[in-house]
């Protein structure tokens, strides 16, 4: 029997990108003789409500067409049961999507989609929050609010590059206690948390190129404090992925890791704000089904 599939489509995800393409790609699922249907959102949080009806509704495959946020809103409705998301990645970042090798370009995502088989990738959460790629606290928080006004003119990282530079005008260090599972507790000093089921964020920034969104693990990378001059010379390599061995950095993986800093930092999720400090991370193992392709997670930088 022909899989359908159900797309939640958020026409002004990517600047109006998400409503452009997903016309591309209905052309395509057309041509291939595809079975769907589909529904545009109309406000913030939306897409969880469709995904809700959806699913009670009795559909089993629903693809996410647009950016991280959507991603995270379907995700966070279809984790634990038994329906399957595909993403079509028409946002700003799509960095999830990246994680799972899925293509950039619209005719590869719709071909990787209809070719996909269900697998098990892993979701996560910080406190009570859902996310599905990174979440965290310090400069990225800045990140997401100054890079909302410039996603209203431009895709990809620029947006993010424009929001990390205003960032750095407000770098301030935040005393934290890390406390993994299973680890010994210490204390630093972080400009940056970072609790990544994801490779990367911020429309490509690849700071956790180890990371296996389904090793039933999260990815810890702090950046310690330093000043705008060393996060500078170090944000090339940030960027590339190449960062692991600065003496800036600290990275391990744990399945929960809880850090103590001052009441009531916002947290970025999935580039949302949201709860607050002091927060648990804690990974979630094969929480959710995606129409991926295989393999998932390569484990390589």
């Amino acid at each position: 029997m022909q899989a359908r599939y159900y797309c939640i489509v958020n026409p002004i995800s990517g600047s109006g990108r998400g409503k452009r393409e997903f016309e591309h790609a209905r052309a395509l699922l057309d041509a291939a003789g595809a079975n769907y249907a589909f529904a545009f959102t109309e406000y913030h949080l939306h897409a969880k409500e469709l995904a809700r009806a959806a699913l009670a509704s009795g559909e089993r495959c629903i693809v996410a067409v647009g950016g991280d946020g959507t991603v995270n809103e379907i995700a966070s409705v279809l984790q634990g049961t038994d329906a399957a998301m595909g993403i079509l990645p028409f946002g700003t970042g799509n960095d999830f999507s990246q994680a799972l090798h899925i293509p950039q370009d619209t005719a590869g995502a719709v071909a990787a989609l209809l070719a996909a088989s269900p697998r098990r990738v892993d979701a996560a959460r910080a406190n009570d929050a859902f996310f599905i790629n990174v979440s965290g606290f310090g400069f990225d928080v800045d990140v997401v609010r100054y890079t909302e006004k410039y996603k209203k003119h431009a895709n990809g990282m620029l947006p993010y590059m424009l929001g990390v530079l205003q960032a750095l005008l407000h770098l301030k260090p935040i005393p934290v206690r890390v406390e993994p599972e299973g680890g010994a507790c210490f204390d630093t000093t972080a400009l940056l948390f970072s609790a990544c089921n994801g490779t990367q964020f911020a429309g490509g920034m690849r700071l956790a190129p180890l990371s296996n969104p389904a090793d039933g693990m999260l990815d810890i990378c702090i950046l310690k404090g330093i000043g705008r001059i060393a996060f500078l010379r170090l944000l090339p390599r940030y960027v590339r992925g190449e960062h692991l061995n600065s003496k800036h950095i600290l990275y391990f993986k744990a399945r929960r890791v809880t850090a103590v800093a001052a009441p009531g930092l916002p947290l970025n999720l999935d580039g949302e704000l949201g709860s607050a400090t002091p927060v648990t991370f804690e990974a979630l193992p094969g929480a959710l089904a995606v129409l991926a392709p295989d393999p998932i997670g390569q484990d390589t930088p």
